[in-house]
């Protein structure tokens, strides 16, 4: 009985490891996409250094142009910090782009200037 135990521990802490890693693997593919977006960014004209950091939800849509079961998470919302920020021409570019790469709703794209 207790050798039965045992196993069934070790099993939910395996299978509790592999899930990790896959949260793991996706927080990673996330800052990925948050770097090649923050690089995207900081060339439109006057934006500077640019920084941007995206929530997502825990489930998403499913991509039905394959046909697979694979699924990814949406964008709630993305905040974008740049130098050149308080220019309102760069800033609505800033939103715009956020917005149109991401897929979140402009009210749910915030563009902040970088404190000196």
């Amino acid at each position: 009985m207790l050798v039965i135990l045992i196993i069934g521990i070790a099993i939910i802490a395996a299978s509790s490891g592999v899930s990790f890693n896959k949260k793991t693997d996706a927080a990673a593919d996330n800052y990925g996409e948050e770097e090649r977006l923050s690089e995207i960014l900081s060339q439109i004209n006057g934006a500077g250094e640019v920084s941007v950091m995206m929530t997502y939800t825990a489930g998403g849509a499913k991509d039905g142009m394959f046909g697979s079961d694979k699924v990814y998470p949406e964008v709630l919302g993305v905040i974008v910090i740049a130098d050149g920020a308080e220019n309102p021409t760069v800033r609505q570019a800033l939103k715009e782009a956020a917005s149109a790469v991401t897929g979140a709703s402009a009210n749910h794209v915030c563009v902040y200037t970088r404190k000196q």
